[in-house]
């Protein structure tokens, strides 16, 4: 038996500490019970020590009821117990509370099969994978390192239903304790980070919410997904310094394309055009940035956002200089050119990235034969379209289907409608299937 001593108080603050901790835990029970049964076993010296000490005790055990753990039978017997013994004089409270708290008790424990079954699957997928068989590290893209995610992940996302229909404060320690397990056995995963700093901004913690990023990016400082994260978090609390910070320290750690493309949105959303082209100067300049995709984005920003056409083009035939070999950078520019409804330069681009002096590829260079015939198609004349087609089959004569009936057949289609039947396509040597786009022009590769 201890009394209420120096010691007894701060074996009962560990106690605390201990439930707090770990009391949420599926194998909690043993704690509690110790808990339970030191606060039992606790010396008083007065009335009002004893009165202090049922009020512990009592709260001990309504705590430890709701949390779904094994012997719960157990508990609740030991409860039900010291709840008629705590005050023979009035047995009519015990029922009052004994009526209270056991459909609580009950949804727990109806919580904790369906939480055991859960805890057994990540037993079960850490078994089958190598998660637990050495230090913690980051996911390789193994499936059996998946199944160990999705398996943690399929608990969180339970407990966050709230099945037993908890507070709102008794919910956050209950999730917030999952989300520490999880993290506890996969350190390195970006998604548990991610799900956690979430579950802070949901519960209105803003300042739990960057905490949580800025402790994911100490143990992952690599990963660009999370430095994106914590800018956006910092954006959307309006703390546009600290998202600039950001974004300058993926600029100096991680200096590819995408950090830049993201930095310019940025700087157009929260400081202005200026800005934003600032940023893509510094792209071009940067070995690590200066890319065909970089420019597209900078170009259709100006497109889109500002409504600078003339900007637009003068970065695509900025970059067609350096990359008018790059197909998807083509294309992109080509994809723009169509829609400005400015025919006679777009048949110059067209002209400008066939030549051969951009040095596209011949399997590249159909993609764009094949665009330049989808556009006269739904622009040009007859006779527009035939030159293109003649000269598109003088520069592949092997591509019979690019000739005669059949290139009739996909002159005269639109989208999944065709002039002629399955049978007759066939026999021209048209996949009907293969072919995607509007026209007989669609984009296909040989």
């Amino acid at each position: 038996n201890v009394g209420l001593t120096k010691d007894a108080v701060e074996i009962g603050k560990a106690y605390e500490r201990a439930v707090e901790c770990v009391g949420q835990d599926i194998a909690a029970n043993a704690v509690w019970n110790d808990y339970i049964n030191f606060l039992k076993n606790s010396k008083v010296a007065n009335q009002y020590e004893k009165s202090q000490n049922m009020f512990q005790l009592r709260r001990a055990f309504h705590r430890a009821l709701l949390v779904p753990m094994h012997q719960m039978e157990r508990l609740w017997s030991d409860y039900e117990e010291w709840e008629k013994a705590a005050d023979p004089n009035n047995p009519h409270a015990a029922e009052v509370l004994l009526r209270e708290w056991e459909p609580k008790h009950k949804a727990a424990r109806a919580s904790f099969k369906d939480r055991k079954k859960l805890r057994d699957s990540i037993a079960q997928a850490e078994r089958a994978s190598s998660v637990l068989s050495a230090l913690p590290g980051p996911c390789t893209g193994d499936q059996k390192e998946k199944a160990v995610l999705d398996a943690w992940m399929a608990l969180i996302n339970y407990e966050k239903s709230n099945p037993q229909k908890m507070a709102a404060e008794d919910l956050r320690r209950r999730v917030g304790f999952t989300l520490k397990q999880a993290l506890s056995y996969l350190p390195l995963y970006d998604e548990v980070w991610y799900q956690a700093a979430n579950w802070s901004a949901e519960m209105g913690d803003v300042e739990g919410e960057i905490k949580t990023l800025n402790k994911a990016l100490s143990m992952k400082g690599d990963s660009l997904l999370l430095h994106l994260a914590l800018a956006e978090k910092h954006e959307m609390a309006g703390n546009v310094a600290a998202a600039t910070q950001c974004y300058e320290t993926m600029c100096e750690k991680m200096p590819g394309p995408l950090v830049y493309i993201h930095y310019m949105r940025f700087e157009r959303r929260c400081k202005g055009v200026a800005q934003a082209r600032a940023i893509f100067k510094r792209g071009r300049q940067s070995s690590h940035a200066n890319t065909w995709e970089l420019f597209v984005d900078a170009a259709m920003r100006e497109y889109i956002c500002n409504k600078e056409e003339r900007t637009c083009r003068n970065i695509f035939d900025k970059g067609l200089k350096s990359f008018g070999s790059e197909i998807q950078f083509v294309l992109k520019y080509l994809d723009f050119v169509t829609t400005t409804n400015d025919d006679i330069n777009t048949r110059v681009i067209f002209e400008k990235v066939l030549s051969d002096d951009n040095g596209l590829s011949s399997q590249h260079a159909l993609l764009v034969w094949n665009k330049f015939l989808e556009f006269e198609y739904s622009r040009g004349n007859l006779s527009a379209m035939h030159k293109v087609e003649k000269r598109r089959a003088m520069a592949y004569p092997d591509q019979h289907c690019h000739t005669g009936l059949a290139q009739l057949a996909r002159r005269c289609r639109f989208h999944h409608l065709w002039p002629c039947g399955p049978a007759e396509l066939s026999l021209l040597g048209i996949d009907q299937d293969s072919t995607g786009g509007s026209s007989g022009a669609s984009v296909e590769v040989v």
